[in-house]
């Protein structure tokens, strides 16, 4: 079975650029009838407006907040909507040295909004899909940044919970993509602090992964109904892979 993106509502945070933003237009151009893009950047706007001119029959909604804010965040899951809300991505996320804010955003704030999503979904009796965008540092150590590796270990594990959902029409999955050639990854590869072992990780996974392949990875975890609990790798060495887990029945 197929799960139509059609004439139905998504939410997805840090939807102003990067993953976020490739995956609200691809969303869109499949006939996506309501967004709400959900970003801390000041640039939102701008990026919802070129959205509207290019998908003019479309509902987008902007929100600009700090998705750590607990109000803010239910704010936009409780914004009416001309449709059940039933997509949504939980892909905001940030690195660096602090790392009380990292936790907070690469983990905390998905489990907000996954938490969220699940009580808007039951209370609108449509179902629908979350896929959290955690990272292959959720899969395997990156020595040069251990506190993102904690955050997006916590996602892969907290988004394998919820098979159980699928009686209810509830699927929840889990991206988890290498580094993706994005302005933040680029700075970030560009940065001398960046390191020798973070050059070499990119390296030894194929380099960066066009974009193109990540969205069509997300694509493929909201599109097939077979997805529940997938936790999905993106790399240019191993292309799009479903992840086998030793404990798995």
């Amino acid at each position: 079975m197929s799960f139509n993106v059609a004439n139905r509502a998504a939410l997805i945070t840090g939807a102003a650029s990067g993953i976020g933003h490739h995956v609200a237009r691809q969303l869109l151009s499949q006939g996506l009838k309501s967004l709400i893009a959900y970003d801390l950047n000041p640039a939102t706007e701008d990026v919802c407006e070129a959205l509207r001119k290019d998908f003019p029959s479309a509902e987008i909604i902007t929100h600009v907040a700090d998705v750590t804010n607990p109000a803010s965040l239910q704010t936009a899951f409780s914004t009416p909507l001309s449709q059940p809300l039933t997509i949504v991505s939980n892909n905001a996320g940030i690195g660096g040295a602090n790392w009380e804010k990292t936790l907070a955003v690469d983990l905390n704030a998905v489990i907000m909004g996954t938490s969220m999503s699940l009580e808007r979904f039951k209370k609108e009796g449509e179902g629908g899909v979350i896929v959290n965008v955690a990272s292959m540092a959720g899969l395997a150590p990156m020595s040069f940044d251990p506190v993102y590796t904690a955050a997006k270990h916590g996602v892969v594990g907290y988004s394998r919970c919820f098979q159980h959902l699928a009686k209810k029409n509830i699927r929840v999955n889990c991206l988890c993509p290498a580094f993706t050639d994005t302005p933040l990854v680029q700075g970030l590869v560009n940065d001398p602090k960046f390191g020798a072992a973070g050059k070499m990780a990119i390296e030894s996974l194929g380099g960066l992964i066009p974009m193109e392949n990540v969205v069509a990875a997300f694509m493929d975890l909201v599109e097939k109904t077979e997805n529940n609990g997938t936790v999905m790798t993106v790399t240019n060495k191993h292309g799009c892979m479903p992840m086998k887990f030793p404990l798995d029945p």
